[in-house]
């Protein structure tokens, strides 16, 4: 059945992007004091951008420009600078090409004993080491922790709503183990080392 599942996501989301890198670095200065030039931020509360799924970033700032996705600092940047979708597709190409400082930092936090079924619940769509492989789904491996964990707890307590989340949140217990589920994610190497 979970072979099904992915291959049917699979599938689903088999569109591709096809925004211009080099043009989306020249955008990507708008993004430099939060993700940095190549989205690998060492800013702990941020996502890192780097190597994510191009179809996700996608996703995501057409979110934050629509005001689906409410957070009202990406929303005045999305508003600004994401002016049509080829902004958005030129900035998630650049940074879906970038390789993650993850793979030659060391880990940003060790790996804390987490529920082994709360991590069989998240691998439909991220993968058992956060690499996912869906294009609408991001990648968790080598992510900032203290990210995830606020991630985790805003769909928790419903401020970020996203369909397939918002389910999901039913599932990831109390604080202890959202930040033991982060601290897996986070400890896990990205795709974008090999």
């Amino acid at each position: 059945m979970k072979n099904f599942v992915i291959i049917s996501l699979l599938l689903i989301n088999t569109v591709y992007a096809a925004g211009d890198a080099i043009a989306g670095k020249d955008k990507a200065i708008h993004c430099i004091s939060c993700h940095s030039i190549d989205g690998d931020t060492k800013i702990p509360i941020y996502p890192k951008l780097a190597g994510q799924h191009e179809m996700y970033l996608i996703k995501a700032m057409k979110a934050y420009r629509d005001k689906t996705r409410d957070i009202p600092t990406m929303y005045t940047i999305a508003k600004k600078y994401f002016n049509d979708d080829n902004d958005i597709e030129d900035l998630a190409a650049h940074f879906a090409a970038q390789n993650s400082g993850s793979c030659i930092d060391t880990p940003q936090t060790t790996q804390k004993k987490v529920d082994e079924a709360k991590i069989i619940a998240c691998e439909i769509c991220h993968q058992p080491d956060g690499n996912s492989v869906l294009p609408f789904f991001p990648k968790l491996a080598g992510q900032n922790k203290e990210y995830l964990i606020r991630a985790m707890q805003a769909y928790k307590n419903g401020e970020r709503q996203e369909s397939q989340m918002s389910q999901m949140a039913l599932l990831f217990g109390d604080d202890t183990n959202i930040e033991n589920i982060a601290a897996y994610f986070a400890a896990q190497k990205p795709d974008t080392c090999e």
